[in-house]
């Protein structure tokens, strides 16, 4: 039996739960980037090719944003990189809404891609920090239905602001960030885990490799560049499949898209919560697998209620696979580079969306609907078979360094400011 989501969101700790509605709130404000292309090309008369490369060029920004993210993570402390970019991006997105001209506008809206994702990293630490493992699937699931919920929201009403007025557009989303850059800094404190002094250290596996020689965690971004490349062609494949391969207005497309984020937002805390019971990199694999399934199917049939089939069929895979690969990664990492771990990770999801139309749209149009699609089965199956390997191997207690039974001591923690 399922639990209510809202029980579970009560019963996690107060700087969870504020940590995850500021998300959501941020995340209702979202307008920028799905609205760029538009803003540049409309408001700027650019080109297509020029607003192309500005639009690349902020994608590499946010890419480097959450490598560095996770570095400043580690090095200055959670909250202070929850600062920097929330509070940063915030007067970033309202001074680009008061541009008087392109010369003033591009420039900050290149500083912007670098500076708005520098909280991710953290933010997920966060969660690791004041979760125990346990625990830490059910909160990342409950900062991904904030994300998808908001972002969800936050399009519609970009939708209305973008044709009213671009200006607006950009100042809410830099209030909505600011106003979550205002709770960070009254409400959460630092979480960053203190060392243990080394005589008092507990025995475990011992100093973690560079996070770029860990041969545990590269098989798993492998397998997650390999999830996120395919996951992504439901924003590019897929809507040529629904609207020029079975003839449904664009419309059609976005409806059966929106019961990704809805399914999401009613049923991820729970099925996660109830799946504590078993092991997690045995569900990731299954959610991948799933995944490739439904996304192997699409091209079977041209009908609308088989695309929605496919489509909650993927997004169950990606319920199943998300929370227990991050939690997995929480305990894998060692306490003191945590935030370059999940950066990291994070990073990965930004090379599957730049991966995804350079090498599955050139291959849609070559393959054809009913032989491209499976395709991506052929792409997710590996690393569904890594994952559950990796169950074996390495999520065992000995070989997990930031592995946490109980609650985080309070000797682990910084004192707090007295602005905190």
């Amino acid at each position: 039996m399922l639990e209510n989501p809202l029980a579970l969101f009560r019963r996690l700790p107060g700087q969870v739960r504020l940590l995850v509605t500021g998300t959501l709130v941020n995340k209702l404000g979202t307008f920028i980037v799905p609205y760029l292309s538009l803003v540049l090309s409309r408001e700027f008369h650019m080109s297509a090719g020029a607003t192309g490369r500005f639009i690349m060029a902020y994608g590499i920004g946010s890419l480097v944003s959450i490598l560095v993210g996770g570095f400043l993570t580690d090095a200055l402390g959670r909250r202070a990189t929850l600062l920097l970019s929330l509070l940063g991006s915030g007067v970033l997105a309202m001074a680009m809404g008061l541009s008087p001209n392109q010369r003033v506008f591009v420039p900050l809206l290149l500083v912007f891609g670098f500076v708005a994702e520098l909280y991710r990293p953290a933010s997920h630490a966060i969660i690791s920090d004041l979760l125990p493992s346990r625990d830490r699937a059910t909160g990342f699931a409950a900062l991904r239905v904030a994300v998808n919920l908001g972002f969800a929201v936050g399009m519609a009403l970009g939708g209305l602001l973008v044709d009213w007025s671009w200006r607006v557009l950009f100042v809410a989303d830099g209030a909505t960030t600011a106003l979550f850059g205002a709770t960070v800094y009254f409400f959460i404190h630092e979480t960053k885990p203190q060392a243990a002094p080394e005589s008092a250290a507990a025995p475990g596996p011992g100093p973690a490799p560079s996070v770029w020689r860990d041969g545990v965690y590269a098989q798993l971004m492998a397998c997650s560049v390999a999830f996120s490349t395919v996951v992504f062609s439901f924003i590019t494949v897929l809507p040529l499949t629904v609207t020029l391969w079975a003839g449904y207005p664009a419309a059609v497309y976005g409806a059966i898209v929106g019961a990704n984020g809805l399914l999401i937002a009613v049923f991820e805390i729970s099925v996660v919560e109830w799946l504590k019971r078993f092991r997690r990199l045995r569900v990731a694999a299954l959610g991948l697998a799933l995944s490739g399934v439904g996304f192997a199917l699409t091209g079977v049939f041209p009908h609308w209620a088989w695309f929605l089939a496919t489509v909650v069929l993927w997004t169950a895979g990606e319920i199943l696979t998300l929370p227990q690969q991050m939690a997995f990664i929480a305990d894998w990492a060692p306490p003191e580079a945590r935030g370059r771990y999940m950066g990291l990770y994070g990073a990965t999801w930004s090379l599957g969306f730049a991966l995804n139309p350079v090498l599955l749209l050139p291959l849609h149009a070559r393959l054809g609907e009913t032989v491209f699609w499976p395709v991506l089965l052929l792409i997710v199956g590996p690393a569904a078979l890594v994952q559950r390997r990796l169950d074996r191997v390495a999520d065992r207690p000995e070989r997990l360094r930031g592995h946490r039974e109980g609650p985080l001591p309070a000797t682990a923690l910084p004192a707090l400011s007295p602005e905190t």
